[in-house]
């Protein structure tokens, strides 16, 4: 068999259509995921346009051509639409859409009407350039440390917007002197081939990025408390010995806060469970106010928590557990119902302790554990810094 264009086209249809397939099953397996219902379309859109310009000796060229360049815009277009909702920006606006429609129609009409294979050849590489690029520049934007498949993705679409400018440019050079029907500026199986490469890269691309996202979904409700949204302790445990790590290597000071919240079998006695985890969230939303990116924050087990205060010295550790006692205090009576108080007060008791040189983390969280003891016993809503029986706490 002959390898010509017209075999290339039938190639890339069926490669085509088979991507618009798994894209669709994407979409079919995880349509609570932003934009991949739009993935799915712009792959599906793909498949008449090119059909379209296989069939262009059974319909008017121009006609068929500039029908499917419309297909492959609107393609390329819900495709940015997708990419924009999955990394959690807000969809194209009807503005945005007009304005693109403009773009592309109006210089199509132009090719149309002047009859110039060149100029739409030209016109329709230098709008899937754009709008690659454009692609590409949300996507590296927006991807994090983790994200290998949505930065390897947004080089895909910078590299297709390189092409497409190229394949402009070729065109523009070409003149008006015709290759072949199908092939105008001798430059279509390329672009075919080219097409062909990019449907199957960007498909796996979305793919990949979806399981991205799906691992860190995973990865989230295996470390997080799914009550509060605070690490759970495993995850601290794993979390705490890099902090540990750090402090010694670096000689800087790191203490640890132990809180429970005071009277909480009260709470729940009074306010119901559902009470009781309202309670427990109020809290974990004062210490996020409080505590610092850095520092390392656990639901450690019911109504005690632990935090661990990088570069801090015992002074300085004390001085943010009273911050935090303050802060949730003040929260909770904002919230309190005025005219119904509850027969106890809403307040927090800490345990401060600074780790020692040579000290685990382990023996770190005892000490302050019994620092805590030491606040419930004199009176609770306060703050006490662990005795260690040496003075003052050493610097890792």
């Amino acid at each position: 068999m002959q390898f010509d264009i017209r075999t290339l086209l039938v190639a890339v249809t069926l490669a085509t259509a088979f991507c618009a397939g798994a894209r669709i099953l994407l979409w079919r397996m995880h349509r609570g995921i932003p934009g991949v219902g739009q993935w799915a379309w712009a792959g599906v859109l793909g498949v008449p346009a090119l059909i379209l310009i296989a069939a262009s000796d059974a319909m008017p060229q121009m006609l068929s051509l500039s029908l499917a360049q419309i297909l492959i815009a609107t393609g390329i277009v819900l495709a940015w639409d997708g990419f924009r909702r999955f990394i959690g920006r807000a969809a194209l606006s009807p503005l945005t859409l007009g304005l693109l429609a403009m773009g592309v129609l109006s210089p199509l009409a132009i090719a149309h009407i002047g009859q110039s294979l060149t100029m739409r050849a030209a016109l329709n590489a230098l709008v899937i350039a754009l709008i690659s690029a454009l692609i590409a520049r949300e996507l590296l934007f927006a991807a994090k440390s983790g994200q290998s498949a949505m930065r390897a993705t947004g080089w895909l679409y910078a590299f297709n917007a390189a092409f497409f400018l190229v394949r402009a440019i070729i065109a523009i050079a070409r003149g008006d002197e015709p290759v072949g029907q199908l092939n105008p500026d001798g430059f279509a199986a390329v672009t075919l081939l080219w097409w062909l490469c990019m449907t199957v890269a960007v498909t796996l691309g979305m793919v990949l990025m979806t399981g991205e996202r799906l691992q860190r979904v995973l990865d989230r409700q295996a470390s997080r408390d799914p009550l509060t949204g605070a690490l759970n302790r495993r995850a601290f445990s794993v979390v705490a010995e890099k902090v540990v790590a750090h402090a010694r290597r670096n000689g800087q000071p790191l203490s640890v806060l132990m809180m429970d919240l005071d009277h909480f079998k009260l709470v729940n006695d009074h306010f119901g469970h559902g009470g009781g985890d309202d309670v427990l969230c109020r809290f974990v939303a004062a210490a996020d106010r409080v505590l610092r990116g850095e520092d390392v924050f656990c639901r450690f087990g019911g109504e005690e928590f632990v935090a661990l205060l990088s570069g801090s010295s015992a002074d300085r550790a004390q001085a943010v557990a009273e911050r935090l006692r303050a802060v949730y205090a003040e929260e909770a009576a904002t919230a309190a119902d005025v005219a119904h108080p509850p027969p106890f007060t809403f307040s927090v008791s800490v345990g401060v302790a600074e780790l020692r040189a040579g000290e685990g983390i382990d023996s770190a969280i005892r000490r302050a554990d019994k620092a805590l003891y030491q606040a419930k016993a004199m009176g609770r809503n306060r703050c006490e810094l662990a005795d260690d029986g040496l003075g003052a706490a050493a610097t890792v």
